[in-house]
């Protein structure tokens, strides 16, 4: 089994149907079978084995395209790494995987000078015309790995509440598993999706570029989502559906030239990573005509464990469980709960994957006995199996579908030598659906300004990690066990 079988079987299907679109250029799936194996090629040249990590630290485009391909082919583990995440962010999660190679673009290089000797990587190969002449110094054949469905595939990090990294270890199975079921609901083989989610998270990798893969259709993937240049776009290259988070199409929505413009190619609008406002729902519907599908999940499930297609949505719902996954409401003491009582959200299935990478005790605190997974998340089901979003993890600020935990944040925070104590949570926001902002006590006799901290942050913190707006308070309150209060700090 390889994930990479996906292009390959479309490559012997359609040989000539585009696979990818890029800024006016179309890779064929023969094309991009062929670069990809190149890259495999590259791979093995340089000395990296099965089973060792890559580290791809890329903006969404083909290189990092053929680059988790080409890694797939050769039994090489990508570490997709987070494009916005700062040179101190970007070292952690490049040593924490031990990664033996980075490819980045030249940009980003310049910015991790300071981090440089920290990394650990053998390797570093640059976007542009390095990567360029190593794939045309490669052999263009490469016999993909057939490998143990349950081999670890790639790993994505996401942030926990420690504030320490966890690797997320997808294995082949889950990823061709979550592709494909995906697909099946959603996708066509003449589909030509808009893929706006970034590539460097699950959902526009996974059941955006991949599915339509497993499909043979075609993948539109843009660089960086800009709403007026998305509409134009939208109107020279006619997709047909769009995926992307609720923060995209509240911009899309709201642009100046949108009324105008000619979008009758497209039918479908995906969203995930956050509950669309019914608003917004509206809206699709309303004035672009168009249906809208909502899907849920975690990097940890694959990520989607539930949809269903827009003809079925359900007001207020995230769609059904999706493939073999089977899900139950569970309340405080552990109990399943009936239909339409509030509880945790598990799941178990082959969409679970198979953990954090070097971290046993953190697996065993959400992937427990019988194959479960604990999301994390309060719902309620209705009795045809639809799932309502009632809040999410409870510290989690969700920043136009970025994660922020805020534990990542307030341990910056507390460097500051003037910091006693800080609390961040997130505030609405019209656009973002949410912004972090922060809730400081200042040591006894220490002066501190808001825009000094924000200075803190800014070099330390990806962009939508620091806070808009600090409040300084005479005591955060906490419960007996120490825990902030953050219901009566909102």
């Amino acid at each position: 089994m390889n994930i990479a079988d996906l292009l390959r079987r479309s490559a012997e299907h359609r040989p000539t149907h585009p696979a990818l679109i890029f800024e006016g250029r179309t890779w064929s799936y023969a094309e991009l079978d062929r670069v990809t194996d190149r890259f495999a090629s590259y791979l093995r040249n340089a000395g990296v084995m099965a089973g060792q990590v890559i580290g791809v630290l890329l903006e969404s485009g083909p290189e990092l395209v053929i680059a988790t391909l080409g890694a797939f082919k050769a039994g090489v583990v990508p570490n997709v790494v987070n494009a916005m995440l700062r040179p101190e962010e970007v070292r952690t999660v490049i040593t924490d995987s031990q990664a033996v190679l980075l490819i980045t673009d030249t940009d980003r290089w310049a910015s991790l000078v300071a981090v440089r000797d920290g990394l650990g990587v053998r390797h570093i190969l640059l976007a542009g015309p390095p990567f360029q002449d190593a794939l045309e110094a490669s052999a263009d054949r490469f016999d993909s790995l057939d490998l143990p469905p349950s081999t670890v595939a790639c790993l994505l990090y996401t942030s926990g509440t420690t504030g320490r990294p966890k690797g997320v270890m997808l294995t082949h199975l889950n990823i061709i598993d979550n592709a494909v079921q995906f697909a099946r609901v959603h996708y066509g083989s003449n589909d030509r999706l808009l893929v706006a989610a970034p590539l460097f998270h699950c959902w526009g990798l996974i059941n955006g570029v991949l599915a339509m893969f497993s499909v043979a259709a075609t993948a539109i993937v843009l660089r960086r989502f800009k709403a007026e240049p998305v509409l134009e776009l939208m109107e020279n290259i006619r997709p047909t559906q769009f995926l992307g988070v609720p923060a995209m199409v509240n911009h899309l929505t709201h642009a100046p030239s949108r009324s105008g413009r000619d979008l009758q190619s497209l039918r479908v609008v995906h969203s995930a990573a956050a509950p669309m406002p019914a608003e917004l729902i509206d809206a699709l519907q309303r004035d672009w005509k168009v249906g809208y599908a909502e899907s849920y999940g975690l990097t940890e499930v694959s990520p989607v464990i539930t949809t269903t297609t827009p003809a079925e949505m359900r007001p207020g719902s995230c769609g059904r469980a999706m493939g073999d996954t089977v899900l139950k409401v569970v309340g405080s003491e552990g109990q399943t709960l009936s239909v339409g009582e509030i509880g945790e959200l598990w799941a178990s299935g082959t969409a679970v994957s198979a953990g954090y990478f070097n971290r046993p005790d953190a697996t065993a605190e959400v992937f427990v006995a019988g194959g479960w997974f604990r999301t994390g998340d309060i719902v309620r089901m209705d009795i045809d199996g639809y799932v309502y979003l009632v809040d999410r993890a409870k510290d989690m600020i969700n920043v136009g579908g970025e994660k922020v935990y805020p534990r990542d944040v307030e341990e910056v925070l507390f460097r500051h030598p003037a910091v006693a104590d800080a609390v961040v949570l997130g505030a609405p926001d019209p656009i973002l659906g949410e912004i972090p902002r922060a809730v400081v006590v200042l040591k006894q006799g220490a002066t501190a300004t808001a825009d000094e901290l924000i200075a803190l942050m800014r070099p330390l913190l990806a962009t939508f990690k620091v806070p808009r707006a600090i409040e300084f308070v005479e005591a955060i309150p906490r419960s007996p066990s120490g825990k902030a209060l953050r219901r009566l700090l909102r």
